[in-house]
């Protein structure tokens, strides 16, 4: 059994003209109107009937969200600042049987726990359709063994066989999606790792959470960049500490309404099952912020600098140089993110902070 499809809606183009919805600048809104671009990145994401939650940032008028409960999602909370977009979203809920709630708030400030409390509120029972009602014409097989599965389905839907299990907001599948604003994509991906790190919010527990996001094209780049990438960066090391990540989908700037200045790219993150750094982020994005402030130059410059900088770490970073951490006339983009990890750990247990000159 899936959910039911949505019925036919108004197209994106005409709720923005109704509601006069135009992007606003001081949002960092940029629209996509094409389906087709949506379905992709819902397909990227890996939405399935299987998932118990999905929570989308900034869904704007809601097209990506039309795409999100067509995959089957059972239960979509979608968090949007700007208040102008409530009437396409309630169309939405109502639409989609109320598989889909929203909340009106900024992300970077929400209290997550306001995300399980609005997905707890949504139904566990659906009108469905079966598998059946969906396959396509040439499906084959004979009438009378059609009429005993559609008996079947009928007397499935009859016995409750249409209600979802409750959420348990301990161990939950949950795909996290977004259209992020650019002006904010890099401080709320930061904060979800940090959370992520430490499992807050909803990442909490035993929830395994995969995250597919849509960043300016160059900073997608600093994002999935390997070492010896003219694009590493203090977020490429962060991010793959802790995450599988991958470039998933790239769009040009003419997808989007208003047209942007530059391109943009699809990220998907997966939770590694060893993250290369357990427990807080703090310590690495410090190591990894001194080294990149001065990436042009070697490992040895910037650990001698470091140690200048902080004389109690001297000791560490001598033990450090002579186990070969790194090669010392490597450049900053040249290290592992596993070498990274290493030496924030050791500096982790000394608890000495690091300077960020």
């Amino acid at each position: 059994m899936i959910p039911r499809k949505l019925p036919p809606l108004p197209p994106i183009r005409d709720l923005i003209r109704v509601y006069g919805l135009s992007a606003d600048q001081k949002f960092s809104q940029n629209f996509i109107l094409d389906k087709n671009v949506t379905d992709t990145i819902a397909q990227h994401a890996k939405i399935s009937v299987k998932d118990d939650l999905v929570v989308e940032v900034g869904p704007g008028p809601g097209l990506l969200t039309r795409s999100i409960l067509d995959a089957g999602a059972r239960r979509v909370v979608v968090v949007e600042k700007d208040s102008r977009f409530v009437p396409t979203l309630q169309q939405l809920s109502e639409a989609s049987d109320q598989r889909l709630k929203f909340i009106m708030g900024d992300m970077l400030q929400l209290d997550h726990s306001e995300i399980f409390k609005t997905a707890l509120s949504i139904p566990n029972a659906f009108p469905v359709v079966s598998a059946l009602d969906d396959k396509a014409p040439q499906d084959q097989g004979s009438d009378d063994s059609k009429s005993h599965e559609q008996e079947q389905d009928r007397n499935s839907i009859a016995s409750g066989s249409n209600s979802w299990p409750a959420m348990d907001t301990n161990n939950s599948t949950i795909r996290l999606l977004g259209n992020l604003p650019f002006g904010i994509a890099s401080p709320l991906l930061i904060q979800w790792l940090k959370m992520m790190s430490l499992k807050q919010g909803i990442f909490h527990a035993n929830n395994h959470v995969s995250m597919t996001l849509m960043f300016q094209k160059e900073v997608a780049e600093r994002i999935v960049a390997p070492p010896n990438h003219p694009q590493r960066s203090r977020l490429s090391v962060m991010a793959q500490a802790l995450c599988d990540v991958k470039m998933a989908y790239k769009l040009s700037a003419g997808v989007f309404v208003p047209k942007p200045k530059v391109d943009a790219a699809v990220v998907h993150f997966e939770k590694k099952a060893q993250p290369l750094m357990p427990g807080s982020l703090e310590k690495l994005e410090d190591v990894a912020r001194f080294y990149f402030n001065k990436r042009r130059k070697t490992m040895g410059h910037n650990t001698n600098r470091m140690a200048k900088a902080a004389p109690e770490l001297r000791p560490i970073l001598d033990e450090w140089i002579a186990e070969g951490g790194w090669d010392m006339n490597m450049r900053t983009a040249e290290v592992s993110t596993e070498q990274f990890c290493a030496l924030a750990r050791r500096l982790d247990r000394e608890q000495i902070k690091i300077p960020l000159t």
